[in-house]
Formats: structure tokens, C-alpha cells, sequence
């Protein structure tokens, strides 16, 4: 499956990618902004790639330019297809590859895949209340606050929750993601 954006495409990740996404999961400045933890060695990698492609309540792609060049992932774990919701992670892994609207795009993209074709009518996800640039790009998405989990003595490392629903979700382009 390679859905299609307009700025960046989303493809499955291959083994091939796995070293440069530990490089990301070592990056302190980057573990600083993620809520999670990400393989630290080759071993954990393909563990975490197995436990992934195994998992019906994860879908993850690699994010790459239009020539593919990996520059980050993007996820939707905790699936319930019952309640048809799940949360969203992405990870844009290199400083200079911020900042250029590629998160938006990879974003759109995977809300279009989750409300479209799997048909979920809610995505929500978790950021650290001192990410400006990230909640600006996911309220440039649609994504709307919808309460904190707050930590004592501790505002600035506050998690913001925010979401959005299939029904508030009118992105520009197609009403399905090309695959």
C-alpha cells in the first residue's frame, strides 16, 4: 500500500529504513518533543517493525519525499474498530525537513485513509503543551484541543489532547487517498 500525497508519500516501512529510525529514536532534541519510545538498536527495531505488522490496531508508514527519501513515520495505534477511533503519532525525523509542510501533508494524507478508507469518525492524539510548532500544524489540520493531562509541578511538560472527527474533517483534495 503507498498513499499519495501531494507534498510527501506514505509507504510501509522497509528493513532498509530501520537504521535511520533509530538514528531519530537517539536524537535527544527529537525524544524531547515525542511522547514515546522508539527502538534504540537493530535488535528493538525489527522487533518493534514485527510487533507492528502484526498488530490489527496499528497501521505505520514511512514518510517520504516524492524521490523517496525517508523522512519521518506516521501512525494510527489503538484502532478500535468498534468505537471507530484511534490516535495519531508522527515523527518528522531531521530539523531541515520541518518546517516545509510536509507533517500537514503526511497528516492530511492519513486522515484521509483513516476516515475514508477505514472508515473511523474519530482521530485523536497526544503533544506536549510547549510544541507550538506542532499544534499549530495539527489545528492547521483540523484537530481542535479538547482537554490536558496535567502533571503536579510540571505545566511545561503538560499533554494536550486534541482531536478530530470524519465529520469536521473537509480536506481540499480527493475524497479518498490514491493508493
Amino acid at each position: 500500500m503507498r498513499l499519495i500525497g501531494e507534498k510527501v508519500d506514505l509507504r510501509p516501512i522497509q528493513e532498509e529504513d530501520l537504521p535511520e529510525l533509530i538514528r531519530w529514536g537517539q536524537n535527544r532534541q527529537l525524544q524531547y518533543l515525542m511522547d514515546g519510545e522508539y527502538p534504540q538498536d537493530l535488535g528493538e527495531a525489527h522487533r518493534w517493525l514485527r510487533e507492528a505488522r502484526a498488530d490489527r490496531g496499528t497501521k505505520l508508514l514511512a514518510i517520504v519525499t516524492k524521490d523517496d527519501r525517508l523522512i519521518g513515520e506516521i501512525e494510527l495505534v489503538h484502532i478500535s474498530w468498534r468505537r471507530r477511533e484511534c490516535e495519531l503519532r508522527i515523527r518528522i525525523g531531521k530539523e531541515e525537513d520541518r518546517n516545509q509542510g510536509h507533517g500537514t501533508d503526511a497528516i492530511m494524507t492519513m486522515l484521509l485513509y483513516a476516515f475514508s478508507s477505514l472508515h473511523l469518525e474519530r482521530v485523536y492524539l497526544r503533544v506536549y503543551s510547549f510544541n507550538k510548532r506542532a499544534i499549530r500544524c495539527y489545528t492547521k489540520c483540523g484537530f481542535r484541543k479538547e482537554g490536558r493531562l496535567r502533571r503536579p509541578n510540571d505545566r511545561e511538560h503538560e499533554i494536550i489532547l486534541m482531536e478530530v472527527l470524519r465529520s469536521e474533517c473537509l480536506p481540499s483534495r480527493s475524497t479518498s487517498p490514491a493508493v
